[in-house]
């Protein structure tokens, strides 16, 4: 039986559009230029652009940007196929995999009226994809070949790839 695992970001939820614009309403509010080259603005984005921020500015930064975030959700829009996925499969066979921040993943699982789509929700900077797979399969109680994974990065769909896990990429385009 097959096992779901389902990135948020760009994946269940596009999200690069909010995202922009919530680091940028943040930057706005310390006087500083906006970042307009960037198809997804990160802090390493923003660290590396102004490197003379002190840790205080850093923190009131990512609090800025967070809130602004939280407060615009509608500004988001669904992958309607995965939703329709999540309504018809048996939560006990879907677990969310994410980078993002838990306050941010929980706002948008409830704005999108999923956060009970989920057997769980694995928090991870998904650096060492092996360690997480590894994870997930004990958390299903299944090996590797149960597992489909939805997700939009690149590298780390390369990695899936690698170990023979089935990983259907996501495109905006969706």
């Amino acid at each position: 039986m097959k096992r779901y695992v389902f990135d948020l970001d760009n994946t269940i939820v596009f999200t690069d559009l909010l995202n922009n614009e919530s680091y940028n309403h943040a930057l706005k509010e310390l006087g500083l230029e906006p970042i307009n080259n960037s198809l997804r603005i990160t802090r390493d984005i923003i660290f590396n652009k102004y490197p003379h921020l002190s840790d205080a500015e850093k923190n009131v930064i990512i609090a800025f940007k967070q809130e602004y975030f939280a407060n615009n959700l509608d500004r988001t829009y669904a992958n309607n196929q995965l939703l329709k996925l999540l309504e018809v499969q048996n939560l006990e066979m879907c677990i969310l995999w994410t980078s993002a921040d838990e306050t941010r993943v929980l706002a948008i699982l409830k704005h999108y009226r999923i956060l009970n789509a989920f057997r769980n929700i694995v928090f991870s900077n998904k650096s060492n994809i092996i360690q997480d797979v590894e994870k997930i399969c004990e958390l299903f109680g299944c090996s590797l070949e149960h597992l489909i994974f939805y997700e939009d990065n690149a590298k780390i769909i390369r990695e899936l790839q690698e170990l023979k896990i089935n990983v259907i990429p996501i495109s905006k385009g969706l």
